[in-house]
């Protein structure tokens, strides 16, 4: 037993139990009127000089979690956590006979949303996120507790479970603290760390015993179960070190009040009052309980009629009464709209583009200023670019090349004939991708990123459009522990990379030093890498200069130019003055225009480069923090920002 996890800590901790008490009441009382926060810019307001907002790419917010129940009337209500590209910052309140709704705003000091959420006995629904612990009362429709919580807890509980006396537990992202909440006395309490780790721990599942122990499965760089005991303060963890594999153990409550656990390598165990016995096979159901990931959706009411069916983007909700006789309702409430990843110019000249979580491609026509949007996947393409009549996308979290003809009809899947097609995937070599090339041969689609959740070091997705198949290359193959975060194509065909030592999310840093490499494309292999910048753990984008020379932008506003046929940095200089550089998960922050010009997107201003002098100039400051782009058209350059879309009128 380790002392760090075996004190329980009151809230108090963090801030004093009476203030906190008080603050919670008075945010429960002005939840109902909050309004919701204000757009940080008004589509059709007078901008700055050369600056034009085009407006929300879609409209649109997602679950993170949603329940049926009833309120204090007996009504049936349907309850949502709202997502917009700000996070979750509202609840929603949906009447399932009209389809009226009340739309809650709510304080909190971190842009996050929950990970996972539950509906409790006592009939409140619970999450944590945000460094805050959230419970809400649907019989008076609203915040009956609102309380601080360890930080860094975000983006928060990825697991949640309510144990035989009514205490909710929570398990906390990063650090793998365990919270309880007893709603009688409204007493938050912090138990300390299950499991100490140099990387992010994933608590993903939680079940608690008839002994009363709690126990948590972890990853995802090494899974582990661990245990713990709130009367005696003991924790353990079961999987010894050695046994431990990629990937996370996983624990659920069996309808006979045992634990069932199992990870990789590890097989199944039955835990139960803090010992664990190896079983051949698990058959034992689960116990029923209203918890779950933050997709999860309870449909049944309590009268035994149940969602069918909602669509937060169409606004639809579809009730299954008792007689199975199903009824649509429409519904309706205010979203900030969805974040923008990336932008490409499509074949027909339109502005294309992919928002994240909920993931829908939209079409913006500037000579109209139209702009729609569809439904793909889940969550978001973080890179688009143009090939001839055809658009491909880089998916996460599944690692998909897709590819889209913007002249036929909508229909996604992976069959032939749908459009977007889904041609394969890359994963768990690549899950999260930063760049998306198409290769000068005009046959070649290549992608890179970083790899699946806990592992390290991503590969390269070379895919061939004429015979429509991919070949994967791990990182084992290129660069060991590293990934590529950014591309060029030389006029050989070769390619220069730019990497990045981040790895798969939860996962273990490795490397300690970003490199650039160069790929020989005959011979499919790195034929030359080196740390270029002393410390640099990314370099975000490159570009083939007009003078053949390449041009990089690495972490902390540091632009480089490398000879490729030197293979030697021949140039470096900060760039710092403009601030931080822009950037998505693929970044698409630098462009060489038709005016053999690069110009160059930082988080508040417009830089351009003359490659021929070196001389760089600010253009402009933006009124509006700058997230990713790059698309040239008519003289003007779009970039996105948060839910929009703007471009700026070069001079």
């Amino acid at each position: 037993m380790r002392e760090s996890l075996a004190t329980p800590r009151s809230i108090r901790n963090y801030k004093s139990h009476e203030k906190m008490k008080k603050t919670t009441r008075a945010i429960a009382t002005t939840a109902m009127t909050l309004a919701l926060l204000a757009p940080p810019y008004t589509s059709g307001a007078q901008e700055p000089s050369g600056f034009t907002n085009h407006g929300v790419a879609a409209e649109v917010s997602q679950s993170r979690g949603i329940t049926a129940t009833v309120d204090g009337e007996g009504r049936r209500i349907v309850l949502v956590w709202l997502m917009d590209h700000t996070g979750t910052r509202s609840k929603l309140i949906i009447d399932a006979e009209t389809g009226k709704t009340q739309q809650l705003g709510f304080e909190r000091p971190v842009h996050d949303s929950p990970f996972s959420v539950l509906h409790s006995t006592r009939n409140r629904w619970y999450s944590q996120f945000a460094n805050r612990f959230y419970e809400f009362d649907p019989e008076t429709r609203s915040f009956s507790f609102i309380g601080e919580t360890p930080e860094p807890s975000s983006p928060g509980a990825m697991s949640m479970h309510e144990d035989k006396d009514g205490i909710i537990w929570a398990g906390l992202f990063p650090n793998a603290n365990l919270l309880s909440f007893d709603p009688a006395t409204q007493e938050l309490l912090d138990h300390g760390r299950m499991n100490d780790e140099a990387w992010p721990q994933y608590m993903r599942s939680m079940a608690i015993d008839e002994a009363g122990w709690v126990y948590v499965g972890i990853g995802t760089t090494l899974g582990q179960v661990a245990g713990y005991n709130p009367a005696t303060r003991e924790d353990r963890r079961f999987i010894p070190e050695q046994a431990r594999q990629h990937g996370r153990g996983e624990v659920f409550l069996g309808v006979d009040g045992k634990v069932y656990a199992s990870a990789p390598g590890w097989g199944w165990h039955v835990l139960y009052n803090g010992e664990a016995t190896p079983v051949s096979s698990m058959s034992v159901a689960r116990a029923p309980m209203r918890t779950g990931h933050q997709g999860s959706i309870f449909r049944e009411f309590p009268d035994g009629s149940r969602i069918s069916k909602i669509d937060l983007a169409d606004r639809i909700l579809v009730i299954e009464e008792t007689d199975g006789k199903k009824r649509r309702v429409q519904f309706d409430y205010k979203s900030g709209g969805a974040l923008v990843y990336t932008l490409t110019k499509g074949p027909d000249g339109a502005i294309y583009g992919s928002t994240g979580h909920p993931l829908r491609v939209f079409r913006h026509e500037p000579t109209t200023g139209a702009i729609s949007h569809f439904p793909l996947l889940s969550g978001h393409l973080n890179q688009m670019i143009t090939v001839g009549d055809l658009i491909y996308g880089a998916d996460y979290s599944r690692g998909y090349l897709l590819q889209y003809d913007p002249s036929r009809e909508w229909s996604p899947g992976a069959d032939d004939g749908s459009n977007p097609i889904t041609l394969g995937s890359a994963a768990p070599h690549i899950i999260r991708p930063h760049i998306l090339l198409a290769h000068p041969d005009e046959r070649h689609v290549i992608m890179g990123g970083t790899p699946a959740y806990g592992q390290t070091g991503g590969g390269l997705y070379i895919y061939d459009t004429e015979k429509r198949k991919g070949v994967l290359l791990s990182h084992k193959e290129l660069l060991e522990d590293l990934s590529t975060f950014s591309m060029v194509a030389l006029p050989s065909g070769d390619l220069v990379g730019g990497t990045t030592t981040a790895p798969g999310t939860g996962g273990e840093r490795r490397a300690t030093e970003a490199e650039l490499y160069v790929f020989d494309w005959n011979n499919r292999e790195v034929v030359w890498r080196r740390p270029i910048l002393p410390g640099v753990q990314s370099i975000n984008d490159l570009v083939l200069g007009p003078d053949e020379l390449v041009y990089g932008i690495a972490a902390e506003s540091t632009l480089f130019v490398f000879d490729p046929q030197a293979r030697q940095v021949i140039h470096t200089q900060s760039l710092a003055k403009y601030g931080p550089q822009a950037g998505s998960q693929a970044a698409r922050i630098m462009a060489l225009a038709p005016d053999g010009r690069i110009y160059i997107l930082f988080r508040q201003a417009i830089v351009a480069l003359t490659p021929s002098t070196r001389v760089h100039q600010k253009l402009a400051d933006s009124p509006v923090a700058i997230n990713a782009g790059f698309v040239f058209r008519d003289n003007s350059i779009y970039f996105t920002s948060a839910s929009h879309t703007w471009s700026y009128q070069l001079p």
